[in-house]
């Protein structure tokens, strides 16, 4: 799913990467004598854990960081068919968690900070860092991209739940509509409502109140799509975005799905089973209109007129 859960929830801290075995280490390096002292310096620290790859180009190294994962990658600066500028602007660090150690052959401080401004988490100078000096660098460069992504996290997800917050929600449902209309397909938005949250907080506690927004949050990802996106938005609200969708009745029936699925979470996980479930408001692009937020504004219109009927129900726009 695209936004069931941050990609960052699933990284680890530095002290668990860094004794991994084994310790997977990207060298990007086309020159045979400089790789050949990296990996001597590597097994001099990692032993039988490191499991070593060699890009030799521009390409190579890209393809491999985007679709493979790394403990680190060693990226010389000048490499075949470009330099590490090159390479940074082309990997897709949104989702990519690999960190990156720049190896340059100038000791220049503005020249190597270029890269760094680029995506690289540090550096060292090719051919003047000792064993010590590199493996300091590699627990740097670690512990700095966990400090990265847990910023990232607590920037874009909601803490509670793991699910995008309203920022990225914003993000993806922008992305979503520009991608529908260029392709002429259809879209829907869902405004997503608890009923009965309070009189849980008032009658159980806050904490039985959270424990059955975070199970309702993983009843309504187990009825999505993995194309999907879903966030929460407000102490009880959540957005959901459907991609490609074809017709009403398949909007309708999902949401038939949700509630079921909130009402059989809170029963099984929190022990309720009465009155719980929740209010869907619903707007379809181009159907309802064209422009995301009114869509927004049309489905919650549309949830809190199911709200005021009793709940447990959803309602286009």
């Amino acid at each position: 799913m695209l936004i069931n859960r941050t990609d960052s929830a699933t990284f680890q801290d530095p002290e668990e990467v860094c004794s991994k075995s084994p310790f997977r280490v990207l060298v990007v390096e086309d020159d045979l004598v400089h790789f050949t002292y990296c990996e001597y310096i590597l097994r001099s620290i990692y032993g039988d854990k490191l499991l070593l790859e060699r890009a030799v180009d521009c390409l190579g190294a890209i393809e491999k960081l985007n679709t493979q994962e790394f403990e680190i990658c060693l990226l010389d600066y000048l490499v075949k068919d470009g330099n590490a500028k090159d390479v940074l602007a082309r990997v897709d660090f949104g989702h990519v968690t690999t960190p990156v150690i720049v190896v340059s052959a100038f000791d220049d401080r503005d020249f190597v900070l270029e890269a760094l401004r680029h995506g690289a988490d540090d550096y060292v100078i090719k051919g003047k860092f000792s064993e010590n000096d590199l493996h300091q660098a590699i627990q740097y460069a670690i512990y700095r991209k966990y400090k990265e992504l847990r910023l990232r996290q607590r920037a874009l997800y909601d803490p509670l739940t793991g699910l995008a917050n309203r920022h990225l929600l914003f993000d993806r449902l922008d992305e979503v509509h520009r991608f529908s209309t260029r392709h002429d397909e259809k879209f829907a938005v869902l405004v997503i409502d608890l009923d009965k949250l309070k009189q849980v907080n008032d009658t159980m506690g806050h904490e039985a109140g959270d424990r059955l927004i975070q199970c309702s949050a993983n009843a309504l990802i187990g009825s999505m799509r993995s194309s999907d996106t879903i966030a929460r938005v407000g102490g009880d609200e959540f957005v959901a975005i459907l991609k490609n969708i074809r017709d009403k009745e398949g909007v309708a029936r999902l949401c038939d799905s949700m509630r079921q699925a909130i009402e059989a979470r809170a029963a099984a996980e929190i022990g309720l089973t009465k009155d719980i479930s929740c209010s869907i408001g619903i707007a379809v692009f181009p159907d309802d209109s064209s422009s995301p937020t009114e869509m927004l504004r049309m489905a919650d219109t549309a949830m809190y007129t199911v709200k005021r009927a009793g709940g447990g129900s959803f309602k286009f726009a």
